[in-house]
């Protein structure tokens, strides 16, 4: 069965918003789950998230997925672009960005942070993305060109915000069904 690593948003920690829900959901269905998880006072860092990565995420087998939020995502590209293994299967981007991103949050600082995407490209099969047009967070272009750069596919919704629960998400039943259904393929 395919390993899931969720990483959380820059908004909160892993108890916020969907992803215990989705983890516990995917892990009734058998799937072996790790959620990530760094306090918030100590999550304005991109090489901080990168450190304790280092310490939470085991990659065991090319059957792997990450599920990323917001800058989650960034953190783990850059992750996986420093982490030496082979190659897993893919990564659910749900709001991401670029390291050069322009139409974000003025609070996500990312001066000289840049990351290596065909070499992320290369230890990633499948890229997928799912942004909204009403993100109060992160532009839905923006997760649009995070995905042309990495080869991937995107959805964009016209009703979402940040995938959050203030915007009703405190479950994601429809990101769940898409996660299994591209995972069984």
């Amino acid at each position: 069965m395919t390993d899931i690593i969720i990483v959380h948003s820059k908004y909160g920690d892993s108890t916020n918003h969907w992803y215990e829900w989705l983890a516990n959901n995917l892990t009734i269905e058998g799937y072996r789950v790790n959620i990530f998880n760094i306090a918030v006072d100590t999550n304005d860092n991109l090489q901080q998230w990168v450190d304790e990565m280092e310490q939470q995420i085991h990659i065991r087998k090319y059957e792997t997925y990450f599920v990323t939020h917001g800058f989650g995502t960034l953190a783990a590209l850059k992750y996986l672009e420093c982490k030496d293994i082979q190659s897993i299967e893919g990564l659910f981007s749900i709001s991401g960005f670029k390291d050069d991103a322009k139409d974000i949050d003025e609070n996500i600082k990312l001066k000289d942070e840049s990351i290596d995407y065909e070499k992320v490209k290369s230890k990633v099969d499948h890229f997928y993305g799912l942004c909204s047009k009403d993100d109060q967070y992160v532009s839905y272009k923006e997760t649009k060109r995070l995905m042309d750069t990495l080869g991937g596919t995107c959805r964009i919704t016209d009703h979402g915000g940040h995938f959050m629960d203030s915007d009703g998400f405190g479950t994601f039943t429809k990101l769940q069904s898409k996660m299994q259904k591209l995972m069984t393929t």
